[in-house]
Order: structure tokens, then sequence, then C-alpha cells
């Protein structure tokens, strides 16, 4: 198996997915492409991640993402900011603190 520097997970859970988590991983993709970290990041689909319902009952923080090896986890993930932490986190190397929802 490959080894990434980094894996990021977009989670594709009912309410994510309703929220359009199925389109931000497809353009995660393109920009991993397009920004030549095809080698060294690695995306994912995920199950639901259950965290939801922790900030608001209607899923208002939703779609979820998270990143290892660091365990940051992302929220409000939206086809407006992932470009944001593919530039900041998976190139740059920190942490978008407005979408931070958790750190490990």
């Amino acid at each position: 198996m490959k080894s990434y520097r980094k894996h990021i997970f977009i989670c594709n859970g009912k309410t994510c997915s309703s929220k359009g988590s199925e389109e931000v991983l497809k353009r995660l993709r393109e920009l991993i492409d397009e920004k030549g970290l095809k080698d060294t990041v690695k995306s994912s689909k995920g199950g639901c991640f259950g965290v939801c319902g922790e900030t608001d009952p209607k899923g208002g923080f939703c779609p979820t993402s998270v990143i290892y090896p660091e365990g940051v986890w992302y929220h409000n993930v939206t086809l407006e900011n992932i470009g944001e932490i593919v530039d900041e986190h998976l190139v740059n190397g920190r942490i978008v603190e407005r979408l931070l929802h958790h750190r490990m």
C-alpha cells in the first residue's frame, strides 16, 4: 500500500450527504489533482462521523471532514471553502481556525 503524508475524509452520512458532501468530495479530488498532491494526499468518503447533532440538532454543522495524521476535524465544509482547506491545511500545514471543530 502506498504511503501518504495526509489522509482527508469527507463525511457521507445521511445529513452531510443531503448538504452536498458528495460534491465537496468531488471538488476536493479535483483540487488535489490540480495542486499536484495526488502522490502525498489521499481522499476518502467516510460514513457518518456522528457529530452533526453536537452543535446543531438540525444538522447545521454539516458537512464534516477529518484530516489525519493530525486528527483535525472541520465543520461546515462546502464547495466555497474546500479550496481554503486544501491551500491552508494540505499545502501550507496551517489549520483553518474558523472551520475547526476539534483537534485530537
